[in-house]
């Protein structure tokens, strides 16, 4: 019999409550670690001993069923809150899995980033590196150039040392030098250069003219610099001066005009001579006599016909003078920058121009006919022209700013056939004629002279 919770001192208290006494006969034992009751006879007693003790152990044992209910009562509360756990555990776990995906998500995107990251660094890694192999290209040329100047400048000391002749010429009566620096390359310094704007040359290699904004005509020689100054107070501001086909300087200037009440400064062409002796004048196109211009350049045709663009302020224009005097305006643009004009040429009744549109960065060229633009095409020559020139055998020379140097173009193609000259980006103006190219920088007053290669004729015909 199994008595679960009743321990030995438990039944002896029921014995003496049942009135039953222990007789030396009756042998009880008690197991407390498993509470367990073990009752023996030995020896048979009466009858109302094992009836009591039969109706105590049912006593006894009448009760377990009570404590049973309340135990599976405990039991299936018990099993109430495991289910409460459960779901409190999957919501708990449900969380923990949605902030796990979340996690990995970013963790994608950082990495994603993080490729791009490296991507672009590598991309501006190998710009960089191409950039620093270009730098180290232009050092190693530059430190080939330095040595091969210095080698002339010896060989050129030395062979005037031998000849007993000196680096510098200088003239008596003025304070003018003409420079060699280089075998094919030279400067002029002067006093009088101010504002230099333009120069041409007069017959031959020997003699060049300069216009100054502040002094006028100069008149120059090559080899021994000033030879004679000529200005006046009934004119000033000479620009743009070209040779003619009659062997005559024509220069662009202000005129003072005393016809009317007050004297009146107006603009003109001027003819002079190649000792710089006043001719004759033919007063501009009465189309800008009110207007502000900042820049004069003019040019001459075979058959006589001269072309002048100017550039004011907010507009550039063009205008034809045929030989009978007459002025025509030929175009008139806003919101563009003529920086030069060549004739190209002259092919029976079209005379073709060439004129930089400096703004935009282009060159136009344009057809004349009987006064009037019947053709216009653009050409891009170079990146960002300047000024230009074409010499006594058709080459055509322009002046790239944004490689800083004069190169030489083919005439029909217009495609860069060589570089003649390096320049500085504020070249103002340039001429070439028989191998002689002469640069103008108004900015430094200084006028430096270029040789340069004749090529074949027939490359030109």
């Amino acid at each position: 019999m199994h008595i679960r919770g009743i321990s030995g001192t438990d039944v002896l208290k029921l014995c003496n409550a049942l009135d039953i006494y222990p007789v030396p006969c009756l042998i009880i034992s008690l197991m407390e670690h498993d509470n367990i009751v073990r009752i023996k006879e030995e020896v048979p007693g009466n009858g109302r001993i094992a009836s009591q003790l039969s109706t105590t152990i049912t006593t006894v044992d009448s009760p377990l069923p009570q404590g049973n209910k309340e135990e599976g009562n405990s039991i299936s509360n018990e099993e109430f809150d495991i289910l409460e756990y459960e779901k409190r555990l999957y919501g708990n776990a449900k969380q923990a899995m949605d902030l796990i995906g979340d996690l990995c998500s970013r963790s994608e995107q950082i990495t994603v980033q993080q490729k791009e990251t490296l991507l672009r660094l590598k991309e501006e890694q190998q710009v960089w590196r191409k950039v620093a192999e270009k730098i180290e290209e232009v050092t190693r040329q530059n430190e080939q150039l330095i040595i091969a100047k210095q080698e002339l400048e010896q060989r050129l000391t030395e062979h005037n040392k031998g000849n007993g002749m000196s680096q510098n010429s200088e003239v008596e009566g003025n304070q003018s030098r003409t420079q060699w620096q280089r075998v094919d390359s030279s400067h002029i310094i002067n006093n009088n250069l101010s504002q230099p704007n333009s120069v041409t040359f007069l017959q031959s290699t020997d003699k060049i003219v300069v216009t100054d904004h502040d002094n006028g005509l100069l008149l120059f020689s090559t080899q021994f610099g000033l030879i004679k100054k000529v200005s006046s107070s009934e004119w000033k501001w000479p620009q743009s001066a070209i040779y003619t086909l009659d062997n005559k300087i024509l220069v662009s200037a202000m005129v003072k005009d005393k016809s009317g009440n007050k004297a009146v400064w107006k603009r003109n062409l001027m003819r002079f001579d190649e000792k710089l002796e006043f001719i004759s004048r033919i007063e501009g196109p009465k189309w800008i006599e009110n207007e502000t211009i900042t820049k004069e350049h003019l040019c001459m045709a075979l058959n006589g016909y001269i072309y002048l663009c100017v550039t004011g302020e907010t507009f550039s224009a063009l205008y034809e003078l045929t030989t009978d005097g007459q002025w025509t305006e030929l175009c008139h643009k806003r919101s563009t920058k003529f920086s030069n004009i060549q004739v190209l040429a002259v092919i029976d009744v079209i005379t073709e121009l060439l004129v930089v549109e400096q703004k935009r960065g282009y060159i136009w060229l344009l057809s004349i006919r009987e006064s009037t633009i019947c053709d216009r095409n653009i050409i891009a020559a170079v990146e960002k022209p300047g000024a230009l020139c074409i010499d006594n055998e058709n080459q055509l020379f322009i002046h790239d700013i944004r490689q800083s140097k004069i190169r030489l173009l083919e005439a029909r193609t217009f495609e860069v056939f060589q570089d003649v000259a390096l320049t500085s980006k504020n070249l103002t103006a340039v001429t070439a004629y028989q191998g002689l190219l002469v640069a103008v920088y108004c900015a430094d007053k200084i006028i430096h002279l270029h040789k340069y290669s004749l090529p074949h004729k027939k490359r030109f015909m």
